[in-house]
């Protein structure tokens, strides 16, 4: 033995490794301290994110054993809220998937984001549809199978309280949409649908054609006041049955989301135009569909026209600078605009000499434009910069 007590043929690597440390226990009381760290009395609005969970607790997340802690906790103390995001549910307790179900029922908005769902816990949603009084259902995220989709079509058929529906990115098809839009069209109330990132099915390319005649009959049954289809590969001619309904004096559409598609300029001049005839759009969003400056052109003749409009979003379609100026002059014009998108299009000195002199007469606020002008030292003169 050597004098520093350790043996003369010391490995380190053969010392015990310290402990881990222990993760802290989850409980419905800890649940409890959380709710009161984002909500405020009384403390009816419950969110859980499975990330934060695995960060705070220290471990990863059971999909059983904290899954009952948290329908325990929605048992004991019922919502008006909830918000649960990035669990999988087991369906190998059917008891505790029926509890879940229950603890839902006195919640008026439900979301149910990046989950794995079982088939059996839309059956018990669909059972206990009659005693909900759910206003707002978000799957986004959430993938749906052919068998989901059905019983969903069944619960809008039968729920009268439902009027937000939020079926984006959940895998659904051009084949099983339809039972969705079938659904949306015989229920009693819903009012706003959001159906973005629809696939082909079977490595077949979208039917924009197909969506379109479906997303036409939605619109003539004249009950939705807000409808998002992004990335759903929509072209400038899936906008003329769109752009025939905007422009009655009887519908009732507020607000098209429609980013990140492929309507290009003929879409933007078939929106912008009906929109002048008439209707009630409030929100329109048409970024990221390279319009192109023949688009931009577009836009910057009919906006002073579309009184009604109030935020419009032209972020990243590649108009050149010609147009963006013509816009930009439009809101000297009388214009009711609240909010006004561009970045991510072409700008030279002038765009930023205009938005400086609209800044500057307070024709516009600094809040209804998301740009900015700045002075460039190494320009000698001013340039356009984002404004966050």
């Amino acid at each position: 033995m050597c004098d520093i007590v350790l043996p003369c043929a010391y490995n380190p690597k053969e010392c015990p490794a310290p402990l881990p440390p222990k993760s802290r226990l989850f409980t419905i009381l800890l649940l409890y301290c959380w709710q009161r760290e984002y909500d405020h009395r009384p403390y009816r609005r419950f969110q859980f994110r499975r990330l934060e969970f695995e960060e705070r607790i220290g471990r990863l997340y059971h999909c059983i054993r904290d899954f009952r802690i948290i329908v325990n906790y929605l048992l004991r103390r019922p919502q008006l809220s909830v918000s649960i995001s990035s669990v999988v549910v087991s369906s190998w307790d059917a008891g505790l998937l029926k509890e879940f179900a229950r603890a839902l029922i006195p919640c008026w908005y439900i979301e149910l984001k990046l989950m794995r769902l079982p088939h059996e816990f839309f059956v018990m949603l669909r059972l206990n549809v009659a005693r909900m009084d759910v206003s707002q259902l978000s799957l986004e995220g959430t993938p749906l199978t052919d068998e989901d989709v059905r019983i969903l079509r069944e619960f809008l058929l039968v729920s009268t309280s439902l009027r937000v529906l939020n079926v984006s990115h959940c895998s659904l098809t051009q084949y099983n949409f339809a039972l969705i839009a079938d659904g949306v069209y015989k229920s009693h109330g819903v009012r706003q649908l959001n159906a973005s990132r629809l696939l082909g099915g079977m490595n077949l390319s979208l039917d924009t054609e197909k969506m379109t005649s479906i997303i036409s009959s939605l619109l003539m049954k004249n009950s939705l006041t807000e409808l998002t289809m992004e990335f759903c590969e929509l072209t400038a001619q899936d906008m003329q049955p769109i752009a025939e309904y905007i422009s009655r004096h009887f519908s009732i559409l507020r607000r098209l989301y429609l980013a990140s598609n492929q309507i290009g300029a003929d879409g933007a001049f078939y929106l912008l135009r009906s929109m002048t005839n008439g209707g009630r759009v409030e929100c329109l969003d048409i970024s990221h569909n390279t319009i192109g400056t023949h688009g931009g052109g577009w836009v910057s003749k009919y906006l002073s026209s579309c009184r009604k409009l109030q935020t419009l979003r032209l972020a990243y379609n590649d108009i050149g600078s010609e147009a963006i100026n013509n816009i930009l002059l439009t809101m000297k014009k009388t214009s009711k605009m609240g909010r006004l998108t561009l970045y991510g299009n072409h700008f030279d000195a002038r765009s930023a000499m205009i938005v400086r002199r609209l800044l500057d007469a307070e024709v516009v606020l600094q809040s209804e434009l998301d740009i900015t002008f700045t002075y460039d030292e190494d320009l000698q003169d001013y340039r356009i910069v984002p404004w966050r």
